[in-house]
């Protein structure tokens, strides 16, 4: 279920696109109205994995929408916020507990000493359990070995089924192994801190003018993912409720996650900045999630009833016709799909159709 901030998956090293240069500044800034940024990461299967953030100026002082992934990336977060305001941060919020989404925090505290570092309560739970100290230190451990394993495949041109890879993944596998070096290095300068405040159902912030209403809209990728709302500039900030181009399947709630999915859709809202991918201005990409979740339950479930384990039941569900939309003729995404939506999906789906998501509230 853990998702480190390196490579989603990188155990199996899915195929993940890196840049050739690794830069803290790794995001575009996109202007959503007065006083509204999100810093969207340039590409979102790249390594390591970094959500998108958000800037919301208010007439006094600042919030932050997920602090990003890396030491470096965050302060470069900073230097942004600051050529635009010298107004002070006061809240950081935290969408949900994977690390891509709260490593940055420490230079946040650092930078605005007495900024409150906002979560549900279930997030730092998770935080500090699941994406704890401990957690970083075997990351770090993790990686020189999955170098030598990267170079192994490089050198063979065959991935981890044997088979020869398609060039369009050797072209950026090749770039991955000083990427992983630098995200090493910035996994051993990072202090985790977790929230300092929490809730369970909503928060409404009137930051002068601004209202921003964070809300809980049930379990979906994670027990604990958290939206922000902006109702008078109609934007909504999905963390990784909603995804692109894959979503992410590991430790989610398939059945709760399309309930939350049509209460996020239910909103009035015209710019989705999704925890991952470009900015949305409607909501297809969001229908095609949600089919997807839909179809992978429905099957799951036909499978369960007819009495099949876990591994028939992943034989038994077929994606293929949705598949299609999400990877294109890619094969990077088409990896990408099995590895980070497809195996860890079907599973939480077996699983709540046994009725054993329940254990996990």
């Amino acid at each position: 279920m853990r998702r480190t901030l390196i490579t989603l998956a990188l155990p199996v090293l899915f195929p993940v696109a890196s840049a050739s240069s690794q830069s803290a500044r790794n995001f575009d800034r996109v202007r959503l109205a007065d006083g509204v940024y999100a810093f969207v990461q340039h590409d979102p299967l790249r390594t390591p994995v970094d959500g998108n953030s958000t800037v919301i100026i208010g007439d006094a002082d600042v919030v932050v929408v997920d602090s990003r992934s890396t030491p470096a990336s965050a302060r470069a977060l900073i230097a942004e916020i600051r050529a635009l305001t010298s107004r002070p941060v006061r809240y950081v919020i935290n969408t949900h507990w994977h690390s891509d989404h709260h490593y940055g925090n420490d230079a946040f505290r650092k930078a605005y000493p007495g900024v409150e570092i906002v979560s549900h309560a279930a997030t730092r739970a998770d935080m500090l359990t699941q994406d704890n100290d401990s957690s970083r230190r075997a990351n770090i451990a993790s990686i020189p070995g999955s170098i030598v394993a990267l170079k192994g495949m490089l050198a063979a041109g065959k991935g981890p089924d044997g088979k020869p890879m398609p060039e369009e993944v050797r072209s950026f596998l090749g770039q991955l192994v000083p990427d992983l070096e630098w995200s090493r290095r910035q996994l051993m300068q990072t202090v985790i801190a977790p929230p300092t405040m929490t809730i369970t159902d909503r928060l409404v912030l009137h930051r002068g003018a601004r209202t921003i209403d964070i809300r809980f809209l049930g379990r979906a990728n994670t027990r604990g993912d958290l939206v922000v709302y902006l109702p008078n500039e109609r934007i909504v900030i999905t963390g990784d409720v909603l995804v692109a181009p894959i979503p992410f399947a590991f430790g989610s709630y398939p059945g709760e996650w399309v309930k939350a999915l049509a209460a996020l859709r239910a909103l009035d809202a015209t710019t989705i900045v999704p925890g991952h991918g470009p900015i949305q201005r409607d909501w297809s990409y969001l229908d095609q999630v949600a089919a997807l979740l839909r179809t992978t339950l429905a099957q799951a479930q036909a499978a369960v009833a007819e009495g099949k384990d876990l591994e028939a039941t992943r034989q038994a569900v077929n994606l293929d016709s949705l598949r299609r939309l999400f990877v294109g003729t890619s094969a990077v995404k088409a990896g990408a799909f099995e590895n980070v939506y497809t195996a860890p999906a079907v599973e939480r789906a077996y699983l709540e159709a046994k009725g054993q998501l329940e254990k996990e509230r």
